[in-house]
């Protein structure tokens, strides 16, 4: 298998007011100082399966470092964890000099006591959250119950619906291994595409589930409860991510099928048994496929039209996947950006927005092509024309053009 290093990144994660993924009190956003209750953070895929391209890193990490450029990737720089949980606030980043990077646990205050996973079904919700509760402490994998793994589903499905895209079916083939790669997460308090032996809990199958995954692990001094929905559209936002490997695979107009992993509890990780960690699994690689040949997809852009406002902010990158063969994926990484420009315009404003930080890729990050960049000033309630001129396919030049409002 080949080895990479990661972009590993740090979100700032509160919970949903209500379940399903709606409401206006979602944090999602630039300041790593906020203080929240949660920490989360998604490490960036990894795709393991054979690729037609000479790609020599797995889908997802590493900076592209602009137009026409490319690079290995990047580490955050190591850092200790406070001693004192009461003075954390935050979640750190810690990148260890391999794949894996840990966060620091964010205190709230109260702490409970370790080994007690509670009650593990969702308040807001009249089923419980496992058909099979997890036991970290004993290497035992929880099971998502079935309305647990409906919630992932259908929110990836309205997410997918928006952007036009057919809906994806779940399928219960990958969930021993998500279940074992959610546990070794949650058993070690930290984060990466490739557990080895070294890991407590650790198994092939644990393996296998994490390198063919989205992954996400959340930490904090109390059991908070666990918006599921909230995990999905982490994944979506992509914060801090260059690549958009995450939204890149939930965005994949191939993708047919997913299963879910989850595993929670208070352990003996590297932050101690007063922690808890959850550990969360979506897989995404080397499942069925869908034929869109007959379908009228010709791009995917990120946001698109009528976009849940709490699902952008100027932090977040801007993106665009154009569909040139709908009979072949792999044969859409003949797309070239290279000469490609973007122009944002508003319906209401006398204004061209900056684009910043654009930056294209053939890679295949779930898509085979992708171009992404950002702009700030973007607001609520307003409607912005998207124009990108001069995508060069099979040496003929073309232009796409769609609209997007936040809501």
């Amino acid at each position: 298998m080949k080895t990479a290093k990661f972009f590993v990144f740090l979100s700032i994660l509160t919970l949903f007011a209500a379940c399903g993924g709606g409401g206006d009190n979602n944090f999602y956003g630039g300041d790593s100082g906020y203080d929240g209750d949660v920490s989360g953070k998604t490490d960036n895929d990894v795709e393991h399966v054979e690729r037609p391209d000479n790609a020599n890193r797995p889908g997802g990490g590493g900076s592209s470092g602009g137009i026409g450029g490319g690079s290995t990737g990047t580490q955050d720089e190591e850092e200790e964890p406070d001693e004192d949980l009461s003075d954390s606030g935050t979640a750190q980043p810690d990148g260890e000099s391999g794949d894996s990077g840990d966060t620091e646990p964010t205190d709230t205050g109260d702490s409970t006591d370790s080994g007690d996973t509670g009650d593990t079904s969702d308040s807001c919700e009249d089923f419980p959250a496992y058909e099979s509760d997890p036991d970290i402490a004993q290497c035992v994998a929880g099971y998502p119950s079935d309305g647990t793994k409906n919630i992932v589903l259908e929110r990836l499905n309205h997410l997918r619906a928006i952007h036009k895209l057919p809906p994806v079916v779940y399928t219960d083939e990958f969930d021993d291994i998500v279940a074992e790669c959610s546990l070794v997460i949650a058993a070690n308090q930290k984060l990466s595409h490739f557990p080895d032996s070294s890991w407590k809990c650790y198994s092939d199958d644990a393996l296998e589930g994490c390198s063919s995954s989205n992954i996400h692990i959340t930490m904090a001094s109390y059991q908070p409860e666990i918006d599921d929905a909230a995990i999905v559209d982490g994944f979506m936002i992509e914060e801090n991510v260059e690549e958009l490997g995450h939204r890149r695979w939930f965005l994949d107009p191939w993708l047919a099928e997913i299963s879910y992993g989850r595993s929670e509890g208070f352990g003996s990780g590297q932050y101690g048994a007063n922690t808890f960690v959850l550990g969360a699994a979506v897989h995404v690689i080397g499942g069925a496929q869908q034929d869109i040949s007959a379908s009228d997809i010709e791009f995917v852009a990120y946001p698109f039209e009528n976009y849940p406002k709490e699902l952008y902010d100027d932090s977040v990158m801007m993106s665009f996947t154009a569909i040139t063969n709908k009979s072949a994926k792999w044969g859409n990484n003949v797309v070239n950006f290279a000469s490609a420009s973007i122009a944002i315009t508003s319906e209401t404003e006398n204004k061209v927005y900056q684009i910043k930080d654009l930056q294209f890729d053939n890679e295949g990050y779930g898509v085979p092509n992708n171009l992404r960049w950002r702009t700030s000033g973007i607001r609520t309630g307003v409607k912005y024309n998207v124009v990108i001129h001069n995508v060069i396919i099979n040496n003929y030049s073309q232009d796409y053009s769609y609209w997007f409002q936040l809501d």
